[in-house]
């Protein structure tokens, strides 16, 4: 299940992370990719994807590893106060858009979402 590599994130995306942990990062991506379009590019085989499709995927994976890499080890945006003496946390609204609940950033859920893999059947 290899739909980019180190190679294609850095010199075609212009992706600019470069630490030693780039080729897990696009495993989860690709993993997730796979979860998020409900198995169906392993099981249709990335290769037997239209031209258009295999390009969003790609692009997809590249912009989650730009979204782990920013997004990952950040403080948490749903804690809006708290106090340290009695000890109360307050929360904002869980996370409602599906790119958040997903983990991957709006931008790779909008390349997945056009490929027309995403779509749940009935």
């Amino acid at each position: 299940m290899r739909y980019i590599n180190e190679d294609f994130y850095r010199n075609k995306h212009g992706g600019t992370y470069d630490g030693a942990g780039l080729k897990a990062l696009i495993l989860r991506a690709e993993g997730l990719a796979d979860a998020l379009t409900y198995g169906r590019i392993r099981a249709a085989g990335f290769e037997n994807l239209t031209k258009f499709q295999k390009a969003a995927v790609k692009r997809a994976c590249c912009l989650m590893v730009d979204y782990f890499t920013n997004v990952d080890g950040q403080p948490s945006a749903d804690v809006q106060s708290y106090s340290v003496a009695d000890m109360r946390v307050y929360n904002r609204k869980r996370r409602e858009r599906p790119w958040e609940v997903a983990g991957c950033g709006m931008w790779a859920w909008m390349e997945l979402l056009s490929t027309g893999l995403m779509q749940r059947k009935c």
